[in-house]
């Protein structure tokens, strides 16, 4: 093994440089893995256009990757008991690294550590041993991390989608408590809102109905293919009278915004949600106030609203029952797929700043070639 780790480590805002570190030493308690992929979602974007800028998120310099899957190349005993894993299991590894004492972690919800630590999102590049984030071909397991096994057989592309399906899992079935035979709204046909699609069609909802814009025609054909059983273009019909009309008047049960950016939906979205529904918002909009709002609509039809962030333990492992029944599936969402050099394209394809081929979807960083 080389005693060089490279990394792609974001400087300034739209700004990538390359950098090599020593592999660190590893100690009973921790680990080194090997990273095969690094999956990129609407964060990666906000954190590469500096829209983070000010807050935990957007420490400076940092490598980016929150979405994380590799090998396991060096484990100290200790860490291999506690995690069940030994050199050379394929695992994959959740953004938050808790205490496992506060609060937040005491009732499973890391994200909210009083430490704060993080892959990829709030532990800065000049932090020894340096290597904590995904856009890199290694990664610094600490003694906290947590780590989940995964097949071998499940290909690299389709793998990299455990952690957006995770967040599907938790924003569309779990956090709204949405039943089989119920309806669902899901407005933002991005990666996040197409799982969606997947994980309230394996729950057994009884309706998924997807909006979205013109420019996400492709994406709205592929949310019927995976199952959704109406789409919605919103420039060309009002969204709230189509979704009373599917419903017969009773509006959805659930409404998950998804979409990024745009605030019309979380307006719309209490107009099409039932009373007594839940509406789960999801999507970023980058500092974009709310107008029009009036909380009375809330109260008077006793509406549920819900913030969202990440998922659990428990989620992710739902998302990887997921990926190993329906992985060929899903696999039709991978689109594009760069080596770590090519991090700042990968980031603005996301961002849609940049046309590569077709429409993206779900990219990932390929981790095992060198800049």
């Amino acid at each position: 093994m080389s005693s060089k780790a490279y990394a792609a480590v974001l400087t300034a805002a739209r700004r990538f440089d390359y950098r090599e570190v020593d592999i660190p030493d590893i100690g009973p308690d921790e680990g080194l893995l090997r990273m095969e992929a690094a999956g990129l979602c609407g964060t990666d974007y906000e954190q590469f256009d500096g829209h983070f800028r000010g807050t935990v998120y957007g420490t400076l310099p940092m490598t980016p990757g929150h979405e994380i899957l590799g090998w396991v190349e060096r484990v100290g005993a200790r860490a291999a008991a506690r995690w069940d894993v030994k050199e050379g299991d394929r695992v994959i590894v959740e953004t938050s690294i808790p205490c496992g004492e506060c609060p937040a972690c005491r009732e499973s919800r890391p994200i909210f550590c009083d430490l704060n630590m993080g892959y990829g999102i709030r532990m800065g590049f000049d932090a020894a041993p340096h290597l904590w984030g995904g856009y890199a071909s290694h990664l610094y397991l600490h003694p906290k991390a947590l780590i989940h096994r995964v097949p071998d057989d499940i290909p690299t592309d389709a793998m990299s989608l455990f952690n957006p399906l995770a967040n599907a899992v938790r924003w569309a079935i779990a956090r709204p408590q949405l039943r089989a035979g119920q309806t669902i709204v899901i407005e933002g046909p991005g990666q996040r809102g197409l799982l969606s699609v997947v994980a309230a069609r394996e729950h057994g909802a009884g309706q998924i109905i997807v909006t979205g814009t013109r420019a996400d025609a492709r994406r709205l054909a592929l949310a019927r293919e995976l199952g959704a059983t109406a789409t919605i273009t919103v420039e060309d019909e009002d969204p709230v009278e189509r979704v009373r009309q599917l419903t017969h008047g009773r509006r959805a049960d659930v409404v998950l915004d998804v979409s990024s950016g745009a605030t019309e939906p979380i307006v719309q979205a209490i107009d099409m949600v039932r009373k007594g529904g839940a509406i789960v918002v999801a999507g970023v909009k980058t500092r974009n106030a709310i107008r029009e709002f009036y909380t009375d609509r809330l109260l008077f039809n006793e509406i549920s609203m819900l913030g969202v962030l990440s998922s659990d333990w428990v989620d992710t492992e739902r998302a990887l029952a997921l990926l190993r029944d329906h992985w060929r599936e899903l696999r039709k969402l991978c689109t594009h797929a760069y080596p770590i050099g090519e991090a700042e394209r990968a980031v603005r394809v996301l961002g849609r700043e940049i046309a590569d081929g077709s429409d993206p979807v779900h990219i990932h960083l390929d981790t095992t070639q060198a800049p």
